[in-house]
């Protein structure tokens, strides 16, 4: 944060007008105004006191997608910030140490629901770094813990999470072996003061936080019951002074509903989650319940009135929460975010800039020209007999003209390495058969039957080798290959390395798009 520099100019004018016309008689007195009506006193009527408002701006997961644009059409980050600081009076800039903002008088607080890393190669292939140095700029000041959040990694998760200079908060996450979780006791929630409003703010990641991580990222820890949690953490919140007390979570609210409706007396403001089919934008009692969409295409504004002068835990004497629609609003993008944003793309566009083929149509996620694309490459790039990977993976169309490696990367943003197993035929069809497969080499002949790309049926007996990325070999989404072969073979690659060596290899170009050579 910069140091503000304040500069004092005062200039006194004294002199004597005389034009020379000697002394002069003095002007009159200015008459002083009247007094209003019944005012004895001749002072003019005090104006009555301006409430206080504290604005509480919550986003989803910003899923790395920091420019605009995308299927959603949402604004970018600069945007976003340019819109907070016209409409709210946000200030940017890093929340310090102890919480407060970058500007004493802020009267926001920015706050979200977790998994911002992982999306776009501007942001996943620098392993997250640009979203959390943008994050900082924009001065989040907690954020729940996603389930994404350790896709790279737990030591770039630290570092993603000291850069971003916010707290992440996970009431429902518990250490049960300090020595192989470091770094990983995440408080339950933080107190936050802005104007003399203490807002509390406890978080909950997601129940796939332990299950869906990567082998050894989980290791040491647990999870509690997220309704044990919230009994625990929203009255320490309140003993540690919050006249106010919201949710952030890393879950779809309607799976709180029950436990919100069961526990009126925790008198929560707002509890606001993502990864909803559908929004939601509904009251559960006097608590706002608010699903949140994938990066900045919507975000909660929730302005709260307080009267400071009352006791603490009886200040609020309204709350005004609503959904705002991303796009439109006032306000320029912020410059000095859109400059960190250039920044990350000019060294993306220098990494990943090399443009390998061409696309005329684009190819949409998931479609079966997408499955075509990325897991039959990867099916000719190890010689595997099928390709297994999960519908989850593909995060992104892959939009029309030029492909570059950062095309493929935005569409592959996870860090996964592709791995060989070896499958007997009975089994393979069980694997095949999980709903979350995307498969290359075998399509489907009938409820648990597959025939392989010659049209051969699926031998029960026979041994498959099996490609396959590491997130399912470590049971993610209910794969279970590590039983079925504790003995991987290491291809050494990363899963992104064959699509892109295969969409080179295809010499596409506007004449000959990419979408005439896929894999059959």
């Amino acid at each position: 944060m910069r140091p503000l520099r304040t500069g004092l100019a005062v200039v006194l004018f004294t002199g004597l007008a005389a034009c020379g016309k000697g002394n002069a008689p003095a002007e009159p007195p200015a008459k002083a105004p009247e007094a209003a009506a019944g005012d004895k006193s001749g002072a003019a009527p005090a104006k009555p006191a301006e409430p206080s408002v504290v604005t509480v701006l919550i986003t989803g997961g910003l899923g790395g997608q920091l420019v605009p644009g995308g299927e959603s059409q949402s604004p970018g980050a600069a945007e976003t910030l340019g819109r907070w600081v016209a409409e709210d009076k946000h200030c940017p800039g890093a929340v310090k140490a102890d919480g407060q903002p970058a500007c004493a008088e802020d009267p926001t607080l920015v706050l979200a629901t977790g998994d911002h890393w992982n999306g776009p190669a501007i942001s996943s292939f620098f392993l997250g770094t640009p979203t959390a140095d943008v994050m900082s700029r924009m001065g989040y000041a907690a954020s729940a813990l996603g389930n994404h959040e350790l896709d790279f990694g737990r030591e770039q998760f630290l570092k993603n999470a000291n850069n971003g200079r916010f707290p992440f908060l996970a009431a429902n996450l518990k250490v049960k072996d300090a020595s192989v979780a470091k770094g990983m006791d995440l408080p339950a929630f933080k107190v936050f003061d802005r104007k003399g409003l203490k807002v509390g703010v406890v978080g909950l990641t997601s129940p796939k936080t332990i299950t869906s991580a990567m082998a050894g990222r989980a290791e040491g820890l647990d999870l509690v019951g997220t309704e044990d949690a919230l009994a625990s953490a929203i009255p320490e919140a309140r003993k540690a002074g919050a006249d106010v007390v919201v949710v952030v979570a890393d879950m779809c609210p309607t799976e709180l509903q029950p436990t919100l409706e069961k526990h009126p007396e925790w008198k929560l403001a707002l509890v606001a989650g993502g990864r909803c089919p559908a929004q939601i934008d509904t009251k559960v009692g006097d608590t706002q319940v608010v699903s949140l969409s994938r990066g900045l295409q919507n975000y909660l504004r929730a302005r709260i009135t307080f009267d400071p002068a009352k006791p603490a835990g009886q200040k609020v004497t309204s709350i005004d929460a609503k959904l705002v629609d991303g796009k439109g609003g006032s306000g320029t993008p912020d410059a000095e975010t859109a400059k960190m944003i250039a920044e990350a793309k000019k060294q993306l566009d220098q990494k990943l800039g090399e443009q390998i083929g061409f696309t005329k149509t684009g190819i949409k996620q998931g479609t079966p020209e997408m499955t075509r694309w990325v897991a039959g490459a990867m099916r000719e790039g190890t010689n595997a007999d099928v390709v297994v990977i999960n519908r989850k993976g593909i995060r992104q169309d892959l939009s029309a003209g030029p492909i570059t490696v950062g095309s493929v990367y935005s569409v592959l943003p996870y860090e996964n390495s592709l791995l060989l197993v070896k499958v007997k035929g009975a089994d393979l069809a069980t694997q095949l058969s999980n709903p979350e497969a995307v498969i290359a080499g075998f399509t489907s002949a009938g409820k648990g039957k597959f025939k392989d790309a010659k049209g051969k049926p699926l031998d029960p007996k026979k041994d498959y080798m099996v490609g396959t990325i590491e997130y399912l070999y470590f049971s993610g989404d209910g794969f279970e290959f590590e039983k079925l072969d504790p003995e991987p073979k290491e291809t050494g690659m990363a899963w992104q390395t064959p699509v892109v060596d295969w969409t080179r290899n295809q010499k596409s170009t506007e004449a000959k798009p990419l979408e005439k050579s896929l894999p059959k």
